[in-house]
């Protein structure tokens, strides 16, 4: 079996591929607190959009705090590493490394304004939940990335704002 890793593009996704609408299926991450329902981190995406040959990703995404969906875009810009970086709740690096028609798994590097370190998966996808297969492998590979598997959040069920 191919090990879930192997399957990464971090470089040259076809635009088809990721542009378009999607929605956050699962976050996990190693500071839990950032991505529980109303975390500053727990972010309800909406659409990703590849300009400039894709080094830029621009992201539309809503953040429920308060009870209150704010409707976000930001831009991701490709550096030299192949990760996009951008400014959101402090410094953002991310990159894709699984790409499907059907689900985009993100990883991601946060430090907030007061020098936190937060290590992020998404998984984004078409409005379905995962299968017990996908969930087993974003399991397997929230352990790679050394995020205990109790912190894997299922987003697309609290999800209550706008499409």
């Amino acid at each position: 079996m191919v090990k879930f890793l192997l399957l990464a593009l971090a470089f040259g996704l076809a635009h088809a591929e990721i542009e378009g609408r999607w929605d956050t299926i699962a976050i996990a991450a190693d500071n839990v607190d950032k991505i529980v329902e109303e975390g500053p981190l727990r972010l309800y995406v909406r659409e990703l959009t590849c300009n400039e040959g894709c080094n830029e990703l621009e992201i539309t995404f809503y953040v429920n705090a308060n009870g209150q969906c704010s409707k976000t875009k930001i831009t991701g810009y490709m550096q030299e590493d192949g990760k996009y970086r951008t400014q959101f709740e402090g410094d953002v690096r991310f990159k894709s490394v699984h790409a499907t028609p059907d689900n985009i798994v993100f990883i991601s590097k946060n430090v907030d304004r007061a020098g936190r370190t937060t290590n992020l998966i998404y998984v984004v996808g078409k409005g379905q939940p995962l299968t017990p297969e996908q969930y087993e492998k974003l399991e397997e590979f929230a352990k790679e990335q050394n995020i205990p598997t109790e912190n894997i959040q299922n987003v697309l069920a609290t999800d209550t704002c706008p499409q």
